[in-house]
């Protein structure tokens, strides 16, 4: 991790010449009373529940639409945790993620079949678990 003029945490390496897609995102870091940290799964790799933002959408409504997308719930926001930027390679594309993360909570029960299965990850997993750097990054902050 290093920080940039901004004093946002940065993950990942640019490598020169390479052009970075842009990509907005928001995640929810969101605690169970032992501790555990909510999760969802893709190809074998672990995501905080959140994701890309649609054009103009804020982060709060991006966390709140992909939280009930992913894993059928409702979410209640708390606050604001940080920003982040992380730079990946997916789908045979190099990413410049902008990252929003929030406290969140679940607010109530599964109101169907989500995207995802939720996972709750021991915090001294999550940082094997997670995808992103940045993901466990945020899940470490108080």
């Amino acid at each position: 991790m290093s920080k940039d003029e901004h004093a946002i945490a940065t993950f990942g390496s640019v490598t020169a010449g390479v052009i970075y897609t842009p990509r907005r995102a928001a995640y929810a870091v969101i605690k169970d009373g032992a501790g555990r940290i909510a999760a969802v799964g893709a190809k074998g790799r672990y995501f905080l529940p959140g994701g890309g933002a649609l054009p103009d959408e804020t982060p709060e409504a991006t966390i709140l639409r992909e939280v009930h997308e992913e894993l059928a719930r409702p979410a209640r926001l708390i606050r604001k945790l940080g920003q982040a930027i992380q730079y990946f390679f997916a789908d045979e594309t190099h990413y410049r993620m902008e990252v929003v993360f929030y406290v969140a909570e679940f607010a109530g029960a599964a109101t169907g079949q989500g995207e995802h299965q939720l996972t709750w990850l021991e915090p001294s997993a999550a940082e094997a678990a997670f995808f992103h750097q940045c993901h466990a990054w945020a899940a470490r902050q108080p």
